[in-house]
């Protein structure tokens, strides 16, 4: 059995922790044992989103303090007692330039593998001109110390890596018979959640922090509901904005028309339920909840600043942030049209899961 030690902030719900979980659930764990590092405190509550389900499998979590920046050799040091004391073989780390610090921790512990994985194309972290000099830094440390450069897509790749640099792609695989539309799950939702069930129903998933953008996803909303006043806007997700978003939906006066919901387990109900998946991300990797509304058969509406990669379907658009949506925002007609499982067999869990295997195999 192989051991690999993944790192990331925490296990609350989000692109690279949904993706470790899929990968979890999927892979032959007689073969592979994961444990995972954390450093952040989960959002919500004393234990992460993920964590019972974690535990369930055996999966052990380990939390270090956060002293990236202020105590960067500390954080070293900690990450490297880690992987000493749990007898690691691997390293897989999903915190974007700050990998540098975690491989460069393993390499002192004698690992041989230190892999990589790139889940962005962009952080706000390192948005100013100070910072982004320290991203280069790290940047050229994190090559020295790599084995295996993985992304979720061609534009994350080149975010991290350099427009240079080899890395392989593995695509945030998800569970496509799981996504697939149910009219009988729409009608229960829609009455679970009070909502007609003629109306136009706008879903978006993801944290309530500023690269999701949903303060401005709600300036979309206000203006397609005046032009039809059934429409409701659900939004899905956590964070320290949401109090943010509750007063601007008061003060445009849409709380009839707009419902703030927690983290949800079984996510396929939500994509069921809709008609139309709004994304007006500031930035994103590949967003596994791009797939995932494809995968259902939903119309797509992302900003220009998703990668192009993440269309799988020809009704999925691309808008620039200052473009009129709602000349775009026009439901499918047959909703329950089946999607074509080449459209998104790419992002099939079972592949994608073969294609780590073979990573973690070398």
């Amino acid at each position: 059995m192989k051991k690999i030690l993944h790192v990331i902030g925490g296990m609350d719900r989000g692109g690279a922790e949904s993706y470790i979980m899929n990968t979890l659930r999927n892979i032959d764990r007689k073969k592979y044992q994961f444990g995972i590092l954390t450093f952040m405190a989960p959002r919500e509550g004393e234990k992460y989103f993920y964590e019972d389900e974690l535990k369930e499998m055996g999966v052990e979590i380990i939390r270090v303090k956060d002293n990236r920046f202020r105590h960067p050799n500390k954080f070293i040091e900690d990450v490297r007692k880690v992987l000493v004391d749990g007898k690691y073989d691997a390293i897989h780390s999903h915190i974007d330039f700050m990998s540098a610090l975690t491989l460069t921790a393993a390499r002192k512990a004698g690992i041989k593998q230190r892999i990589s994985h790139s889940h962005n194309t962009n952080n706000s972290k390192f948005s100013s001109k100070k910072m982004r000099a320290i991203a280069m830094v790290l940047r050229r440390k994190l090559n020295r110390e790599v084995t295996d450069r993985l992304a979720c897509g061609e534009d994350a790749g080149k975010f991290l890596y350099g427009d240079k640099k080899d890395f392989t792609v593995i695509h945030n695989g998800i569970d496509l018979q799981k996504f697939r539309y149910n009219s009988n799950t729409r009608n229960m939702m829609r009455a679970k959640l009070d909502i007609p069930e003629d109306a136009v129903v706008l879903l978006n998933v993801g944290r309530f922090e500023e690269q999701k953008n949903q303060e401005h996803l709600i300036d979309i909303f206000g203006d397609y509901v005046r032009k039809n006043k059934t429409a409701r806007l659900v939004i899905i997700g956590e964070g320290s904005l949401r109090k943010n978003l509750e007063d601007k939906i008061a003060s445009e006066r849409l709380g009839n028309s707009v419902k703030l919901l927690p983290a949800q387990d079984n996510m396929e109900r939500f994509y069921s339920m809709a008609d139309i998946f709004v994304l007006p991300s500031l930035f994103e990797g590949v967003p596994t909840v791009g797939i995932e509304a494809q995968a259902s058969g939903m119309k797509c509406l992302f900003s220009d600043m998703v990668p192009k990669e993440t269309k799988l379907l020809d009704s999925a658009e691309f808008l620039p942030l200052d473009e009129n949506w709602t000349a775009h925002i026009i439901p499918v007609d047959k909703r329950g049209e089946a999607v074509k499982v080449s459209a998104v067999q790419e992002y099939d869990i079972k592949n994608t899961v073969k294609a780590l295997e073979k990573v973690y195999d070398k």
